[in-house]
């Protein structure tokens, strides 16, 4: 786990967005490649867009893991050469952004190429692109500093997450646990290929001893992965009758001078 600060400057009108992106499973004919691209380009248009990546960039599974399947694989990836392939693809990706961005979270995929094959696909993709390695999950402490003023402050907790939820009801559950089990304003959690956004009221007392009612946001941050593509190999979830997944990712909305929070998806 890791814990960084993100200072943000900012104008009194400013309303900045927070877009999640991970399990995007690059380098299989199930990557919903022109999305993510077009994702990319949205957020590259917005001028006060940030994001976070979310995990799960590349598929980065080989021959010598169990859940290898050449038949999934896309023409621009080298069975001899897999690992750095998916990490080109992802750093041409990322580039234009990445001034916008917060940092990369480690997903489980990029986890099991570097146990099973000792290459850290992680630690490359963030060197490459100069960005925070913020490990499996994180606190970020968002820092809304506006010129000679006060500065806001929004804390975030993200993970990519883990676990086999299918139901729409399991994957509440498990958003709601995160919420429930770290104190922060906003959370974002992966791996579920689904979106699934919460907001939850709650009391606190301020400086002055007043009681407000606060709202803290939440969602599980969807995907780029096709569990269904017609005339290609059955993917994993298409072989245990997944149900489709939700492609794109929802978007945080963060007004730090009204101290307004929104989650939309």
């Amino acid at each position: 786990m890791e814990v960084i600060e993100k200072i943000i400057p900012y104008k009194r009108p400013d309303v900045f967005h927070l877009y999640p992106l991970g399990d995007i499973h690059c380098g299989i004919q199930h990557c919903a490649e022109d999305k993510i691209k077009a994702q990319v380009r949205e957020i590259k248009a917005d001028p006060l867009a940030l994001w976070i990546g979310m995990g799960d960039y590349g598929e980065f599974i080989s021959p010598n893991d169990p859940r290898w399947n050449i038949g999934s694989i896309v023409k621009w990836v080298h069975e001899d050469n897999i690992a750095e392939d998916l990490t080109k693809w992802i750093v041409a990706l990322f580039d234009p952004i990445k001034d916008k961005c917060v940092g990369l979270l480690e997903g489980n995929h990029e986890d099991a190429i570097r146990i099973h094959s000792h290459i850290d696909v992680q630690k490359n993709i963030c060197e490459r692109l100069e960005l925070p390695n913020l490990s499996y999950s994180c606190f970020v402490r968002f820092i809304f500093r506006r010129a000679g003023s006060s500065s806001h402050e929004v804390m975030g907790f993200f993970t990519h997450g883990a676990g086999c939820a299918i139901t729409k009801g399991a994957k509440v559950n498990r958003l709601e646990r995160v919420m429930d089990g770290f104190e922060a304003d906003i959370y974002g959690i992966a791996h579920m290929h689904d979106i699934i956004t919460d907001t939850k009221p709650y009391l606190r007392v301020d400086k002055e001893n007043r009681v407000r009612q606060m709202e803290k946001v939440g969602a599980v941050t969807g995907s780029w992965f096709k569990t269904y593509a017609q005339g290609v190999r059955a993917s994993y979830g298409e072989k245990k009758n997944y149900p489709p997944t939700t492609l794109g990712c929802p978007v945080f909305t963060i007004a730090p001078d009204k101290g307004i929070l929104k989650v939309e998806g």
